[in-house]
């Protein structure tokens, strides 16, 4: 009774499972197979799922980050927020007591954009990096 109950179920949900998946293959020379075998596991992926991955973050127009380059961004995020809320401060400040000349806020912002050209040059660089070291995407 047991085993008819359970093969009906099974049978029901792999009927369910084939109405709603659809499996794919994909044909990979050896020496794709394996970068993307090392590329899979840089990121702590099996390969169908980092392909997979792939496939639907480009579909959306997203990238999909390297870890190690996720963390680093991770910490340049907070660095960021935390200079904001110090700039948020001086302006609310400013604001108070009238002190800020134009030239302070030119300074303040034109230090703000530098720390952008960084961020973004650094972030490049970081890509560029990894997929030298044969891990892009």
């Amino acid at each position: 009774m047991m085993n008819e109950k359970r093969s009906a179920y099974q049978k029901q949900y792999q009927a369910q499972y084939s109405a709603r998946t659809k499996c794919v293959n994909l044909t990979f020379s050896k020496d794709e197979s394996l970068a993307l075998c090392r590329a899979a596991q840089s990121q702590h992926k099996r390969p169908a799922a980092y392909i997979k991955a792939l496939a639907l973050a480009g579909m959306q127009g997203h990238a999909v980050l390297p870890v190690e380059l996720q963390e680093e961004l991770k910490t340049l995020r907070f660095a960021i927020h935390n200079i904001a809320n110090n700039v948020n401060q001086m302006a609310h400040h400013s604001n108070t007591i009238h002190a800020m000349t134009l030239d302070d806020e030119h300074n303040l912002l034109q230090y703000l954009k530098q720390m952008d050209e960084v961020v973004q040059c650094y972030t490049e660089g970081r890509m560029l990096a990894i997929q030298d070291n044969g891990h892009d995407h």
